[in-house]
C-alpha cells in the first residue's frame, strides 16, 4: 500500500522551540515550608523528596514557597538530595484570604477512600476551615492519623491550585461541640433535605457578604429530630440540594462550590 506525502513531520524531528517556550510560561513549582522567612531555608523530607524525586529540581531552580498562612516567596534552590532540599528565599509577601468569604465547613465523615477528596476539592475552593462532623447517624471514623493524612492531603490540593492559605482541618468533634462553637459565625446553615433550594442562593445575595459562614453537612442517614430541633433553636438556616439525594461528599462540594462563585461574584460587584 502506498502513502502520499502530506506533510507530515517524524515526531523525531518536530521543532522543540514552542515546547521550550511553553516550559518557560509556567508557574514556578510551589512547596510548603511552614516557618517561612528570607534567606536559606531547608524544607521537610517529604517535601524534599517530592521535589527532588517527583519534581526533579535541582540546584538554581526557581521555585515559590508558601507557609499555608498568606505568606510566600519566591526562592531559587541552593542545594538538592534525596532527603534535603535547601533554598534561599527573597522577600517574604504577606496576602490576605484569597476567598471572599471565610466559610467553615462541618461536615459528617465520609467513608475513608473519599475523605482525601473531599479535603482536597474543598481547599481548591478556598473553604477556610473543615470540621470533621459525629452525628448521631455517621457510621465512619477519623483518628490522629488520619487527620494528619487529610492535612497532608490539603497541602497538595494547595501547592496544585495556586491557594495561599491552608484550611484548618480538626480532629473529629461531635455535633453538640460544633453547636458551641457557632457564636464565631455571622451566619450558620445546615443542609437538609426538604428544605428550600433557593435559601443558601438567598444567604448569599444579601449585601453585605456575612464575613464568616459556617456549613454543616450531615451523612446519608440524615440528621437526627434532635440536631434538628436544636438547631432550629438555635437559630441556624435550613438549606436544600434539589430533589437528588447526594453522597456526603458531593453534597459538601455542591455547597461550597456556589459559594466560591457567588462569593466571588459578589466581591467583583462592590465598588472599589
Amino acid at each position: 500500500m502506498a502513502f502520499h506525502n502530506v506533510g507530515l513531520v517524524p515526531i523525531s524531528q518536530a521543532p522543540r522551540d514552542e515546547t521550550r517556550r511553553k516550559m518557560k510560561r509556567m508557574p514556578p513549582p510551589r512547596l510548603y515550608c511552614p516557618v517561612l522567612s528570607s534567606g536559606s531555608l531547608t524544607l521537610s523530607p517529604e517535601e524534599s523528596h517530592h521535589a527532588v524525586n517527583v519534581l526533579r529540581l535541582g540546584k538554581g531552580a526557581r521555585v515559590v514557597v508558601f507557609d499555608g498562612a498568606g505568606r510566600e516567596a519566591e526562592a531559587e534552590v541552593e542545594s538538592a538530595d534525596r532527603r534535603r532540599l535547601r533554598v534561599t528565599a527573597e522577600t517574604v509577601i504577606e496576602y490576605p484570604f484569597d476567598a471572599p468569604l471565610r466559610t467553615t465547613l462541618a461536615v459528617a465523615v465520609p467513608k475513608a477512600h473519599r475523605q482525601g477528596f473531599l479535603v482536597e476539592k474543598c481547599t481548591e475552593l478556598g473553604v477556610e476551615a473543615i470540621w470533621p462532623l459525629m452525628s448521631k447517624f455517621s457510621v465512619a471514623r477519623t483518628g490522629a492519623g488520619g487527620v494528619e493524612r487529610l492535612r497532608r492531603r490539603a497541602i497538595e490540593a494547595a501547592k496544585q491550585s495556586g491557594r495561599r492559605w491552608l484550611p484548618d482541618v480538626r480532629a473529629a468533634m461531635t455535633f453538640q461541640q460544633c453547636c458551641q462553637l457557632w457564636s464565631q459565625f455571622d451566619c450558620v446553615a445546615l443542609a437538609h433535605p426538604g428544605s428550600p433550594n433557593g435559601e443558601l442562593c438567598d444567604i448569599l445575595d444579601g449585601q453585605p457578604l456575612p464575613g464568616r459562614m459556617l456549613v454543616m453537612v450531615g451523612p446519608e442517614g440524615g440528621w437526627s429530630p434532635e440536631e434538628i430541633r436544636q438547631s432550629r433553636t438555635n437559630g441556624a438556616r435550613f438549606i436544600g440540594l434539589g430533589d437528588s439525594v447526594l453522597r456526603t461528599e458531593t453534597a459538601a462540594l455542591a455547597v461550597c462550590a456556589v459559594i466560591f462563585l457567588a462569593a466571588n461574584r459578589a466581591d467583583r460587584s462592590q465598588p472599589s
